[in-house]
């Protein structure tokens, strides 16, 4: 099995020193050696925040880099192709499958099979687990979705809810900060009350929230992040 370096970025600075100099020594300095290795949170969840702000923003220029880095920091192939699916609902189809044709690669270069990758029909965790604010959650979607689109209720109840969100192959910690990640590269932020209140209950602390709405700020803009600080701020006050 090969495992190619994810750090070699000497491609990336030659090209940023030829257009913008200055990036080198930021990306450097701020994003490799300081971001990435701040206590507040592990670097295996810091890839699951990158990956699930490149994916959400369509950043197919950083997938080869980041999903090897992802791999190389601990998220094994069964949790990145879990995660992928888990993305299809929250950036798009079209965005999970631009990601899945760059992983289809790095899986084929690392000598990584379809016997790594998670079951199409494993046995689901139980509802309680992965979902303890499954009865506000099913009410909110009966008041609010229900009246204007049945069918969007029935794939969100049916599909999302009760089959993707317990699926085994993605801890429900793993999949409400892979959401809040989401959430806030898409500048969702006005369904932060019920996701990050849904991570703090899997066990997500209020310093590692911090620390991913940080990460989010370099991959996906600063505005987007803050406009994410702010709604978590109102949920942390509670």
């Amino acid at each position: 099995m090969t495992t190619p370096n994810s750090s070699d970025t000497a491609p990336l600075f030659a090209m940023l020193s030829a257009v913008s100099p200055v990036l080198v020594p930021y990306t450097q300095d701020r994003i490799v050696d300081e971001l990435w290795h701040r206590p507040g949170l592990s670097m295996r969840d810091r890839a699951i925040v990158t990956l699930s702000t490149l994916v959400s923003r369509n950043a197919t220029l950083a997938y080869p880099h980041y999903f090897n880095k992802a791999l190389d920091c601990g998220v094994d192939p069964s949790e990145i192709s879990e995660l992928l699916t888990h993305l299809a609902f929250y950036a798009g189809w079209p965005s999970a499958f631009g990601a899945a044709a760059a992983v289809k690669d790095i899986f084929a270069a690392r000598g990584i099979g379809g016997d790594a990758l998670p079951a199409i029909g494993p046995d689901l965790l139980p509802v309680d687990a992965a979902l303890p604010d499954e009865a506000m959650r099913a009410a909110f979607i009966a008041e609010t979705v229900a009246p204007v689109s049945p069918a969007l209720q029935h794939f969100t109840d049916d599909l999302l809810y009760h089959e993707v969100w317990l699926r085994p192959a993605l801890t429900p910690r793993d999949r409400s900060i892979a959401t809040v990640a989401a959430l806030a590269a898409l500048g969702q932020s006005e369904f932060f009350p019920v996701y990050l209140g849904r991570a703090i209950r899997h066990g997500v602390k209020k310093e590692e929230v911090g620390e991913a709405l940080a990460h989010t700020a370099f991959y996906a803009g600063w505005g987007l992040a803050v406009k994410a600080a702010l709604a978590a701020k109102d949920v942390f006050a509670v």
